[in-house]
């Protein structure tokens, strides 16, 4: 079968990064194609076809495993020469490029020719090493918090139950002020405490190994509104719960996004009665899920919009609002660990949408 020249041009170049063929008769002739060259930043024309000329220009160390595994495949044809080799372009920087190779044997078994090909990779190995110093970072930060969070669990504990004690054993001969700022005291402890807790879910899931499984969207909310009953009747909050898709996701972590979303929508909710959220989804055709939980509340001004998502972030006083910045910064790591992302919309007085964007897949 003849190869047409176009056709095999089409597919060096839309596939490879270069292709090379050497003659291990002759083993100063070898060509590389004008592709691998520019690779490196280097005009073709100044090149001749001989071993030597990329050979100062590859990563010497890499070089010795390439020379290794080039014998061993011309000894063993199953022995593959397949590997990834470092080279210095010409503005210093460092191109990784993936050299396979296949040897043409003659009668006998032995190599005669070598005919190969290039595909550089340096994007995949810059976004390798970037996952793992990212990695390495979430799991540096999720170590030192949970370990602060955890420590600072046992003292707070220990206070809470010695201001019980304190109370239950003195507190008749406590004056009505000392019984006051014992009082003071114990609320206190008591928003610690949760805190911490809220502390130690949000540094559970830096980093964390996420299992997705598909996720009924629905089943959660309405699962959610029955644990928030009490809470969202005390706020006077009606929530309008439209249908929802479902999504490929980690379940628990859709679970503390729905929940952190209604709870911070009816936290700030205006006083008075007909206070109404509304959550509701769709599947977009680009196979994208928008969930979106609007409000009637307080409202937050245009240029707290990206502050609200930091950590420990309060726009409230704890005596106005109850909370501790944690939330919403919870709900954007979650979406993040989804490959999302999520934004709000809001007047000040006049309530807040939020809208939140995953892929219906994780592929």
């Amino acid at each position: 079968m003849s190869t047409n020249p176009e056709m095999w041009s089409f597919v060096q170049q839309a596939s490879l990064d270069g292709v090379w063929y050497w003659d291990l008769e002759r083993p100063d002739q070898e060509w590389m194609s004008p592709e691998f060259w520019r690779l490196f930043g280097i005009d073709p024309a100044t090149k001749s076809h001989n071993p030597a000329e990329w050979q100062d220009i590859v990563n010497q160390d890499d070089l010795k495993i390439a020379l290794v595994n080039f014998e061993l495949h011309c000894a063993d044809p199953t022995h593959p020469y397949d590997q990834l080799v470092r080279y210095r372009h010409s503005d210093g920087s460092t191109i990784w490029v993936r050299c396979r190779g296949r040897a043409i044997r003659n009668d006998e078994g032995k190599a005669i020719r070598m005919f190969g090909v290039h595909n550089e990779i340096t994007a995949v190995r810059r976004r390798h090493e970037t996952g793992r110093e990212l990695d390495a970072a979430n799991s540096e930060l999720r170590d030192f918090a949970y370990a602060v969070s955890h420590d600072l669990k046992s003292p707070v504990n220990t206070v809470g139950m010695l201001l019980g004690e304190l109370q239950e054993a003195e507190g008749e001969n406590l004056s009505q002020d000392g019984q006051h700022l014992v009082a003071l005291a114990g609320e206190s402890i008591k928003r610690m405490q949760i805190f911490i807790e809220e502390l130690l879910r949000y540094t559970s899931i830096i980093g964390e190994v996420v299992e997705f499984v598909p996720v009924s969207l629905q089943s959660l909310a309405e699962g959610i509104l029955e644990e928030l009953d009490e809470q969202l009747r005390a706020a006077n909050v009606v929530v309008d719960l439209q249908p929802l898709p479902q999504l490929i996701a980690h379940k628990e972590q859709m679970r503390l996004l729905l929940s952190n979303l209604l709870t911070n929508a009816a936290k700030f909710s205006r006083s008075g009665s007909g206070n109404r959220i509304t959550l509701s989804g769709e599947t977009t055709e680009d196979n994208r899920v928008i969930l979106k939980v609007a409000d009637q509340g307080v409202g937050i001004g245009r240029e707290d919009f990206e502050k609200i998502f930091t950590i420990f972030t309060r726009l409230h006083r704890s005596e106005q609002i109850a909370g501790n910045g944690l939330g919403l910064a919870l709900c954007r790591r979650i979406v993040m660990n989804h490959g999302g992302r999520i934004t709000v919309e809001s007047d000040l007085g006049a309530g807040s949408c939020f809208t939140v964007e995953l892929p219906q897949s994780q592929t």
